[in-house]
């Protein structure tokens, strides 16, 4: 899944566990989460759908960061390090 790619844009990543990986860019505090649970949350808030761009899912988040209270984010896919190894 490429960074501009919709986060529901091919069924592999999320077969594989696919997340998203949120990060503050004033602290470099991170927090991952399941691909699935972002596009349910997007759609609950009529935000957006698996056509949403990942990059773009940065621009909704609800709260500061937890730990230096920045509002400045970066979301990204983050794939689970052996999902080359399912199915081998």
């Amino acid at each position: 899944m490429r960074p501009q790619s919709p986060l529901g844009g091919s069924a592999s990543p999320k077969a594989f566990g696919a997340r998203v990986l949120l990060s503050c860019l004033d602290c470099h505090h991170y927090h991952s989460m399941a691909l699935e649970a972002v596009i349910k949350r997007l759609q609950d808030h009529g935000l957006g759908d698996e056509r949403t761009g990942i990059k773009a899912v940065a621009i909704f988040v609800s709260r500061p960061c937890p730990r230096c209270g920045g509002w400045r984010f970066d979301t990204r896919p983050d794939f689970p390090e052996d999902a080359g190894a399912v199915g081998a």
